[in-house]
């Protein structure tokens, strides 16, 4: 088939709204992504112009990320119910208008607020724009338009610390941190012009699904829990395993209705069709331990260069410009390496993945520092281009597996969940696990060891992640072994 063909294997209902509906999550998932790695920059200059408390800061970074995880399933699954448009318009538009609310507040309350509706419209959003690419997109196409969805990850990460620079450098120090939140709106306010005009008004499934309010209830209160456990500190009013004990209570709680749930004749969120389908478990394990590997080493990377080498914010900035670099163009290229590995071309990119973090750490111990500044960006490079390799492919697998009858909204939302609950934890630990081996001595072998600790736990959450895939891939080679007729096998 030719990449032209590949490119309209689409469903024939939606194939005038699918290449718009794309540039259309593309462009709102750059734009939700960006939010999170520009808003990091302004919080000096919004601490000092609210005069917000340390405690208020800590509300402000966190509320934004907790509110986004909490809102994934649900809102999975009420566009499986409702329809992907209506969703996504809701969505959009509390992401745009409380961007406005938090670019006029007077105080640090206000911007938190504004912070937290603003996650959860951008995870009603996101959850929306999975279910659109499953909905529009099948076989290659879908891998293909997955990983331009990826790929604004990427760019995202290249554009927004430096754009962050550029209008904090040219603002007024109350006029900057304000600008991160008002970009938001004109943006929103045309993406919304788009999405009426072009999404699909039909719903995407003539399936009929019971809503199963207390098991939404009850798994927002386990991500909440979840979530408060990685955000607590030893000298926090409630202490993190009090946060750990009540979602693990959640979590059986959650379990047993669900399983109540289902034999009185509802749907539950946690059908047969994602808890019984080895592909999609296996797949969402790999989601997890990967990006909560790669999400930990680069928080630890940045508390390195930051903390330990003294390097400045905007010189970090430029040599993390080649791993985004990477990712960006591995990400948008990534459906043919998909098409054409499969689950066996994963397994390959997260084993190369945790080679190239073993020759960093190699190079961490053993280099000077001016030798360190050059291998990091080198290297750095090699990580994103394989981090696009393994993202998109797997998530194309993954989602596919969802069984028959499951809402994709549903197993999207699980899917980022898993990834944002996994990637919470792991950073907890690795930041914790840094912190303690840092302080432990002084100097810069100190910061070289602690770098070379926390790059242990990496390897350790990779390694579950290659465990997973090379489960998946040995399932798979049974599938088509047993499928093949033993005449044409000979």
């Amino acid at each position: 088939m030719s990449e032209h063909a590949a490119s309209l294997e689409l469903d024939e209902l939606d194939s005038h709204h699918a290449r718009p509906v794309l540039g259309i999550c593309v462009a709102m998932g750059f734009t939700t992504l960006l939010d999170q790695t520009i808003f990091g920059m302004a919080l000096p200059r919004l601490r000092d112009s609210l005069h917000a408390s340390p405690g208020q800061l800590q509300w402000i970074v966190a509320i934004y990320s907790i509110a986004f995880g909490i809102a994934l399933v649900p809102a999975g699954r009420l566009g499986d119910l409702i329809g992907r448009r209506r969703l996504f318009l809701i969505g959009l538009s509390m992401f745009s208008g409380f961007s406005l609310v938090g670019g006029l507040a007077q105080n640090a309350p206000v911007v938190i607020v504004a912070r937290l509706l603003q996650g959860v419209g951008a995870g009603m959003i996101n959850t929306q724009v999975l279910g659109l690419i499953q909905d529009l997109f099948r076989g290659s196409s879908q891998a293909r338009a997955l990983g331009r969805y990826a790929s604004a990850g990427g760019l995202a990460g290249l554009a927004g610390p430096v754009l962050g620079g550029l209008i904090l450098a040219l603002t007024p120090d109350d006029l900057g941190w304000r600008l991160m939140f008002l970009v938001n709106v004109p943006f929103g306010v045309v993406i919304f012009y788009l999405v009426w005009r072009h999404l699909p008004r039909r719903r995407s499934s003539g399936e009929r699904f019971s809503l199963d309010a207390v098991g939404l209830l009850l798994l927002s209160a386990v991500t909440l829990f979840s979530m408060l456990a990685t955000l607590a500190d030893a000298d926090a009013r409630v202490p993190a395993r009090t946060y750990l004990v009540a979602a693990l209570a959640g979590a059986w709680l959650f379990v047993l209705w669900e399983r109540r749930y289902q034999r009185r004749g509802g749907s539950p969120i946690l059908g047969a069709g994602l808890t019984g389908s080895p592909g999609y478990v296996l797949g969402t394990l790999v989601a997890m331990f990967q990006f909560a590997g790669g999400t930990t080493f680069g928080m630890v990377a940045t508390l390195f260069f930051l903390d330990g080498l003294k390097t400045g914010p905007l010189w970090f900035a430029l040599l993390s410009i080649a791993p985004a670099v990477g990712m960006m163009v591995s990400s948008a290229r990534s459906w043919r390496f998909g098409s054409r590995f499969g689950r066996a071309g994963v397994v390959v990119a997260i084993a190369a993945y945790m080679a190239t973090l073993v020759l960093l750490g190699i190079g961490v111990l053993w280099l000077p520092v001016a030798g360190i500044g050059l291998l990091y960006p080198l290297l750095g490079l090699v990580l994103g281009a394989l981090g696009g390799l393994i993202h998109a492919p797997n998530q194309a697998m993954t989602l596919a597996e969802a069984g028959a009858g499951e809402g994709r909204g549903t197993a999207a939302g699980f899917f980022q969940l898993s990834q944002r609950l996994a990637s919470s934890v792991g950073m907890s630990w690795g930041v914790g696990l840094f912190a303690g081996a840092a302080g432990a001595h002084s100097g810069l072998l100190a910061w070289r060891h602690a770098f070379a600790e926390a790059l242990v736990l990496v390897l350790g959450l990779l390694s579950a992640a290659l465990v997973a895939a090379l489960s998946d891939g040995i399932r798979r080679r049974r599938v088509i072994d047993t499928s093949t007729p033993s005449a044409s096998r000979v």
